[in-house]
């Protein structure tokens, strides 16, 4: 339920999918969705977002495992984002932005979107601080702009120049930060 909710989520948003479809596509019957998620569609949302969200931490941590300064790893980490985008025919982009679009920032899940987006910004401003980077925080913040950007850009174009584009401005921003 949780893999095919993340992947749903990501192409159409929460709004873009009814509880019927994930338990008839993941073949669960209706009272393991509430066995499981008593709070029905929007806590299963929040356990697809949280899953999907970790996938793109897992991407992060394996750059960065690999070695090398910021940025290599911002490389590294832009191109397998971008390869993923490709190998899913560019229907789908960022894991959260679809949902964070589609859902009031006050709302209980526009806060964990909110809590995503500044997870991956911590986790960026860590590179970069131990890159010695000048204010890794607005530094992580602008990257992580310009990637989201890409993403979104290269699922509109329906291709990857815009995550190429975006490589290239990160690069850019750390020469000069």
């Amino acid at each position: 339920m949780i893999d095919y909710t993340a992947g749903i989520m990501e192409e159409h948003g929460p709004s873009g999918f009814g509880i019927t479809e994930v338990l008839r596509a993941s073949e669960t019957p209706r009272g393991s969705l509430y066995f499981h998620f008593p709070g029905g569609k929007d806590e299963l949302v929040e356990a697809a977002l949280r899953h999907a969200a970790g996938q793109v931490e897992q991407s992060i941590a394996a750059a960065v495992a690999e070695g090398g300064g910021a940025a290599a790893v911002l490389g590294r980490l832009i191109d397998a984002l971008a390869r993923r985008q490709a190998d899913a025919d560019f229907l789908r982009g960022c894991p959260v932005a679809s949902v964070a679009l589609d859902s009031a920032a006050e709302s209980p899940i526009g806060q964990v979107c909110a809590e995503l987006y500044a997870s991956w910004e911590a986790a960026l401003a860590e590179l970069l601080r131990a890159g010695g980077h000048r204010d890794p925080g607005a530094l992580a913040t602008q990257v992580l702009a310009v990637v989201e950007g890409g993403l979104l850009l290269g699922r509109v174009r329906r291709s990857r120049a815009p995550m190429d584009a975006a490589a290239g401005a990160v690069r850019t921003l750390l020469e000069r930060a």
